[in-house]
């Protein structure tokens, strides 16, 4: 979907178009906006390049891309989550228009979305069960946030868009470890976790025998897993050095706060993907 705001400040009118849109919809869906913020799940440069193009074609002037996750301009990562791959074309399609003077854009690279995957299950972590994968020391450090600060952390670009125009920002809620979010469900849950601990080579080589199998989503789950543990990989580097949250006014956000919020929704609405208890 994509949100399609008018906005003079913060505030905005917000309608969301299908991604199956052709160009010439898209063109006139976009004509009097002054923002676009594609949040489909990235990954297809070809569509969100089509998107851009409309946006450009409506006279839109500033672009919001398809990121809010790893930092798809890390070489290493492409490899391991060919996603990335599209769209780090996407941020690079982005600054050759801007520099033809066409549009202006800044990209949001957040890290995981924590709350997302502990209650999914998909990062190994199990709350009906009290257990937990980690394919690593679980002292790796990775970045990571909520949906609630993704949606701050826009915010905050929209108000200071001058600051941080034509710009790919890092700006993750905090930087965790696999073991400090056990420690911090423990104590939320009152209950004593069970953790298992696993190589990355073994994630990476479950992962590849999944595609194999012909299970592609359930593989990318253990890729994306994967790239949180791989220091090799460096994942984490641009985030550490380029930290945004200052420049966007934010602080850093409270892990056990993001780890309550799951544990609540698990405990009242159950499992996001199924919805049993």
């Amino acid at each position: 979907m994509i949100p399609v705001l008018k906005a003079g400040g913060v505030a905005a009118s917000v309608r969301e178009l299908s991604l199956n849109n052709d160009s010439a919809a898209l063109t006139a869906a976009f004509t009097g906006q002054d923002l676009v913020i594609s949040t489909g799940s990235g990954g297809d440069f070809e569509l969100q390049a089509r998107i851009i193009d409309a946006a450009i074609a409506a006279g839109v002037a500033r672009f919001i891309p398809a990121e809010f996750g790893h930092d798809s301009r890390n070489e290493r990562v492409q490899e391991r989550l060919p996603p990335s791959k599209q769209r780090a074309l996407v941020i690079e399609y982005l600054q050759s228009k801007a520099n033809e003077g066409d549009i202006e854009w800044t990209a949001l690279a957040v890290g995981i979305l924590l709350d997302e995957r502990l209650r999914s299950g998909d990062l190994g972590f199990e709350l009906a069960w009290q257990s937990a994968t980690v394919h690593g020391t679980g002292d790796e450090h990775f970045a990571a946030t909520s949906f609630e600060r993704v949606g701050v952390a826009v915010a905050s670009i929209l108000l200071r868009w001058e600051d941080v125009k034509d710009r790919y920002l890092y700006c993750s809620g905090c930087s965790v470890t696999a073991n400090e979010i056990v420690r911090a469900l423990e104590k939320v849950t009152g209950r004593e976790w069970t953790v298992g601990y696993h190589g990355v080579v073994e994630c990476v080589r479950e992962g590849k025998s999944r595609i194999e199998k012909g299970f592609p989503d359930a593989s990318m789950f253990l890729m994306e897993r994967s790239v949180l543990y791989d220091e090799e990989l460096g994942a984490f580097e641009a985030f550490e050095r380029e930290d945004a949250k200052r420049s966007l006014g934010l602080r850093e956000k409270v892990l056990e706060e993001m780890v309550k919020g799951v544990v609540h929704q698990f405990k009242h609405y159950g499992k996001g993907d199924c919805g049993c208890g």
